[in-house]
């Protein structure tokens, strides 16, 4: 039986990319301000971000003022995502959560621990 020798590679597995096997999109959503005090109670700040956003998976440190999210890809890039959540306005929640500034990129890396 012949044999032969695979000459091209698979250019998907270089470290230090994200890939996804799907239309799954990771973000970083950065709130501009710590979000420690708007995760603790009905309509604030952090409830409204994740309902907006409806991401697939989400995180956020407990000191930070930054969420990862992983989101269907399908039709939504950094900057419409930026779009819908400084639409929210400045003032967000019973305690006026300024969201006009946030700040949404693509992720470059992702971590489990």
């Amino acid at each position: 039986m012949a044999t032969f020798a695979r000459v091209n590679g698979f250019g998907e597995y270089a470290q230090g990319t994200i890939y996804s096997t799907n239309q799954h999109k990771a973000f970083l959503i950065d709130a501009q301000a710590a979000l420690t005090t708007e995760d603790d109670g009905a309509e604030e700040a952090m409830e409204a971000i994740i309902r907006e956003v409806q991401p697939l998976m989400y995180f956020s440190a407990g000191s930070a003022q930054t969420i990862t999210v992983i989101v269907d890809g399908h039709s939504v890039d950094a900057a419409t995502l930026q779009a819908r959540i400084r639409n929210m306005g400045a003032t967000v929640g019973p305690n006026s959560f300024d969201l006009s500034a946030a700040t949404v990129v693509a992720a470059s890396s992702l971590t489990a621990a």
